[in-house]
C-alpha cells in the first residue's frame, strides 16, 4: 500500500482529509474465485485508485480471505466496524460492492442508515459508486439492483454447492474439513479414506478395551496416562489448523467424550455417515441437526479399522446398565448380562464382609425380601452356573467351527502386544531425544548462544519431558505385562478345540456370544445367546456337525 498521506500538508492546501480504510474480501464458498478478484487485484486496483489523491490517508487495511459476503460476521470486517465506531476511520474503499457484501438487505442498511449517521465515506470503485456525490434518479434505482443481483448471485452459487456436495456424499467421499481419528485422506483421492497407521491402532484398542468392560473415562485416562495424543493434538502435529476452542490448559487430552464419539462412529466399519447439519439460510452461520432419517449413510466407501461383529457388539454393549462402582475403572464380569429367572429383572452387585473377608454376590431389587427364590446368588456360584451352562449348550446351540471362528478373534491381544512395543520404542526414542537436547543446552550456554536465565528455564522444561515420559514408558510397560498375561492365559480356545469344552470365561467372551443370562433361585443359569440363527441351524441340523459348510 502507498505511503500515509501527509494529513498537516493536505489541511495547509484546504483539502478534506479521510481517514480511509481499505477493505478486501475473498471467499471460498460464494464463487469468488476469478483472478479478477484475487486479493492481491483488489489491493492493486484500489492503491492506483488513492494514488496521487491527499484527499486519502490510508490508515489500514482489512482483510477477510476465505470468507463469505453473505454476512457480516466476519472478523476483519468486525475490526473495521471497531474502528469506524471510535473514530480512528471515516471512509471506506472497496474494489466493489460485492467484496462489501453480497446480502442485499445488510449492504443497503450500511450504505442507506448506518454509514451516513456515522459520518462515513463508501467508495465502490468499479462500481464508480461514491456516497460523497449526488446520486441521480437512475443511480440511486441502479444501485439497489446491484445490490440484488450480489445478493441472487450468492444464493445461487449457495445452491451449486450445496448440490455438488450432496452428490458427493452419495458417491461415497468425504466432504468434511477433517478427517475421522484413525483415518487420513488417500493422497491420489482427497474424498477418500485411507487408515492412519499412527492412529488406526489407538481406535482398534479403545474398542477392545470396551469389550473388556472399561468405562469411557477409564479409556479416555489409560491413552493419556500411556502419552497417547489426542485427536486434537494429533491434527496440530500433522500441521492442521483448527480451532483450540475445545482445548483446555496447555494440551488437550483424552476425554470420555471423546472415546464416546470414536465408540458411535460408523466410519470406523467403512461406513461414512455425513450430512447431520444443515445451515439455516445461505446468509447465516448457524446450522440445525438434521433427523438421523436425512443424513446421507454410504457403506462400503472405505477400508475398515473395527471388525462390525466387534463394531455392532460394543454398541450393544453401551445400551447396557453398566455402571460401575466407585473406585473402579471397568465393570465387572456380568455387569448388564444377569437377569433374575423368576421376574426378568436385572441383577445388581453388591457386596459385603464377614470375618474380615469381603464376598460379592449378585440380587434382584424385586425379589429380595419376598416368597421368589430368585433373591440373591454369590459371584463364584453365579459363574460356575454359566461356565456349566456354556459347557452344556454350547454343543447343541453353536457349531463348533462357528465358535471357533469367533475365537479366532480374540487372540488379538497378541497384536495389542506388539502395539503396545511400538509404543515403547515411540517413547523411547523421545527420551533419548529430549536428553539429546538438554545435554547440548550446556555447549550453547558456554558459547553464549543461552543466557544463564534461559539455560536453566529449557533445562528445566526438558526435565520434565524426560520425567513425563519416562512415567508414560513405566505405565506402557506394565500395560504390556498385562496383555502378555491375558494372551498367555486364553487356554479355553486350546481347550475348547481338544476338549470340545472351555474352562473359563472373561468379558470379551460373553459380550460376543451372549444377550442374556437367567439365575434361577436354585442356582440353575439359562443362556440366550447372541446368534439366534446359528441356534436355529444347529437344531435343524440335529445338534452335530455335518462337516458342510453353511450356505
Amino acid at each position: 500500500m502507498a505511503a500515509k498521506n501527509d494529513f498537516e500538508g493536505a489541511a495547509r492546501r484546504g483539502v478534506t482529509v479521510y481517514r480511509t480504510a481499505v477493505y478486501l474480501r475473498l471467499s471460498k464458498d460464494d464463487g469468488d474465485k476469478q483472478e479478477s478478484d484475487s486479493i492481491v487485484n483488489q489491493r492493486r486496483l484500489i492503491e492506483d485508485f488513492v494514488s496521487g489523491k491527499s484527499e486519502f490517508c490510508v490508515v489500514e487495511e482489512y482483510v477477510d480471505d476465505g470468507w463469505s459476503g453473505s454476512n457480516f460476521d466476519r472478523p476483519a470486517f468486525r475490526q473495521m466496524y471497531d474502528d469506524i465506531e471510535c473514530g480512528a476511520v471515516n471512509c471506506v474503499i472497496v474494489k466493489d460492492l460485492s467484496r462489501f457484501g453480497r446480502n442485499y438487505i445488510e449492504v443497503g442498511r450500511y450504505l442507506e442508515r448506518i454509514f451516513p449517521l456515522m459520518g462515513v465515506r463508501m467508495i465502490a470503485v468499479n462500481d464508480c459508486y461514491d456516497s460523497l456525490c449526488r446520486r441521480s434518479e437512475s443511480d440511486a434505482l441502479i444501485l439497489p439492483m446491484k445490490n440484488l443481483i450480489n445478493d441472487i448471485y450468492c444464493r445461487d452459487i449457495s445452491v451449486k454447492i450445496k448440490t455438488q456436495l450432496e452428490a458427493k456424499r452419495r458417491r461415497g467421499e468425504c466432504v468434511a474439513n477433517f478427517t475421522p481419528y484413525g483415518y487420513c485422506r488417500d493422497k491420489r483421492d482427497r474424498g477418500r479414506l485411507v487408515p492412519d497407521e499412527t492412529t488406526a491402532p489407538h481406535v482398534r484398542q479403545i474398542f477392545l478395551w470396551k469389550l473388556e468392560g472399561y468405562s469411557y473415562k477409564s479409556i479416555a485416562d489409560k491413552l493419556n496416562s500411556q502419552g497417547v495424543l489426542s485427536p486434537y493434538e494429533q491434527r496440530t502435529s500433522n500441521g492442521e489448523k483448527i480451532s483450540g476452542y475445545f482445548k483446555r490448559g496447555d494440551k488437550a487430552m483424552w476425554s470420555k467424550g471423546i472415546v464416546y464419539r470414536i465408540l458411535h462412529n460408523e466410519c470406523y466399519i467403512g461406513t461414512l455417515v455425513q450430512g447431520k447439519w444443515k445451515k439455516i439460510d445461505y446468509r447465516s452461520r448457524e446450522n440445525v441437526y438434521l433427523p438421523p432419517d436425512e443424513w446421507t449413510r454410504t457403506e462400503g466407501t472405505h477400508e475398515a479399522i473395527v471388525d462390525a461383529e466387534v463394531f455392532f457388539t460394543v454398541r450393544e454393549l453401551m445400551k447396557r446398565d453398566t455402571r460401575l462402582a466407585e473406585g473402579r475403572e471397568r465393570a465387572e464380569l456380568f455387569s448388564g448380562f444377569l437377569f433374575c429367572g423368576e421376574c426378568g429383572r436385572q441383577l445388581v452387585i453388591r457386596a459385603s464382609r464377614y470375618k474380615d473377608k469381603r464376598y460379592k454376590y449378585y440380587c434382584c431389587p424385586d425379589c429380595r425380601g419376598t416368597e421368589r427364590r430368585g433373591g440373591r446368588i454369590a459371584e463364584e456360584r453365579a459363574y460356575k452356573s454359566v461356565l456349566d451352562a456354556v459347557c452344556a449348550q454350547i454343543a447343541l446351540f453353536v457349531k463348533k467351527e462357528r465358535l471357533l471362528d469367533e475365537a479366532g478373534r480374540l487372540p488379538e491381544r497378541g497384536m495389542r502386544v506388539v502395539r503396545l512395543d511400538e509404543q515403547l520404542l515411540r517413547i523411547r526414542e523421545e527420551i533419548e531425544r529430549y536428553t539429546k537436547l538438554k545435554s547440548g543446552l550446556y555447549e550453547s550456554s558456554a558459547s553464549g548462544i543461552l543466557t544463564e536465565e534461559e539455560y536453566s528455564e529449557y533445562s528445566a522444561m526438558y526435565g520434565r519431558k524426560i520425567e513425563s515420559a519416562a512415567a508414560a514408558f513405566e505405565r506402557v510397560t506394565e500395560d504390556r505385562r498385562r496383555e502378555l498375561d491375558a494372551y498367555r492365559e486364553a487356554e479355553w480356545i486350546r481347550s475348547f478345540r481338544e476338549n470340545g469344552s472351555i474352562i473359563s470365561l472373561d468379558r470379551p467372551i460373553i459380550a460376543e456370544l451372549f444377550d442374556k443370562i437367567f439365575i434361577y433361585g436354585d442356582g440353575r443359569a439359562e443362556i440366550a445367546f447372541r446368534d439366534t440363527d446359528a441356534i436355529y441351524d444347529t437344531i435343524m441340523n440335529g445338534g452335530e456337525d455335518d462337516g458342510h459348510d453353511e450356505g
